[in-house]
């Protein structure tokens, strides 16, 4: 009678063995997935500084001088007298540099203007309308007025000069390179100093267009010079101090 107790012990360690492999035999539970947290990203927006450049300033036009005679307008002179005569600004040039002949080393310098400056030619002429020849206005009598300062002509430009022997000897010209070519107003012949001749000095103007006395002179002014807001004016024989603008 002894195998058939050992039977029920043996079924129940079967089932037991089969239900343990029935475990093992189902699918593990799937993995519950993290949620997905979007990333917000914040765009700062650039600010665009737009910068303007200052307009230019324009000075404002000098009124100092209203009836200031343009460039190549005549000013009449010694009226009622037998030497009626006219001035007049024929035109100018502005330069920092120019170049002259040096007679004493005969050879070509240049002359460079200093630092704020820069240096202002101005041509002019007079012509006798008279019958007697006329007092001809010094060349220290002509003025540059430039804002409050009254400026006189460049002390470093050197004038002919002749010998002491004789004043009919060939005179020492420093002539300028850049405009020693340009012709005159009332004759063909080349420009040179104001109140010159051929390098000889002159003190008087004779009758006639053929006469007149035309030349240049140099001032050293402010580099800021402007035309409009520069002026000449001559003392003239009669005591008249006429005025021209220059632009």
């Amino acid at each position: 009678m002894e195998p058939v107790r050992i039977l029920p012990v043996v079924c129940v360690l079967a089932l037991l063995f089969c239900a343990g492999c029935a475990d093992q035999s189902k699918p593990a539970p799937a993995a519950t997935p993290s949620p997905i947290v979007p990333v917000i990203t914040t765009t700062v927006p650039t600010t665009v500084v737009t910068t303007t450049p200052p307009l230019p300033t324009t000075p404002a036009r000098d009124t100092r001088y209203p009836d200031a005679l343009p460039l190549k307008a005549a000013f009449t002179f010694g009226k009622n007298t037998s030497w009626t005569s006219e001035a007049s600004i024929t035109r100018i040039w502005i330069k920092d540099t120019y170049r002259w002949y040096n007679p004493a080393e005969l050879q070509y310098d240049t002359r460079i203007a200093p630092a704020g400056k820069t240096f202002l030619f101005v041509f002019l002429a007079m012509v006798n309308r008279g019958r007697e020849r006329a007092p001809l206005p010094p060349y220290g009598n002509v003025y540059v007025i430039s804002g409050n300062d009254l400026i006189s002509p460049y002390a470093l430009h050197p004038l002919p000069k002749g010998t002491k022997d004789s004043i009919d000897s060939t005179p020492r010209i420093a002539r300028i390179a850049e405009i020693e070519y340009s012709r005159k107003v009332y004759s063909s012949e080349l420009v040179e100093d104001y109140g010159y001749s051929h390098g000889q000095k002159l003190a008087y103007i004779n009758p006639g267009e053929s006469n007149a006395v035309e030349g240049y002179i140099i001032y050293e002014v402010p580099a800021s010079i402007r035309p409009e807001n520069t002026f000449v004016t001559i003392s003239l024989p009669d005591q008249s101090k006429p005025v021209w603008v220059l632009g």
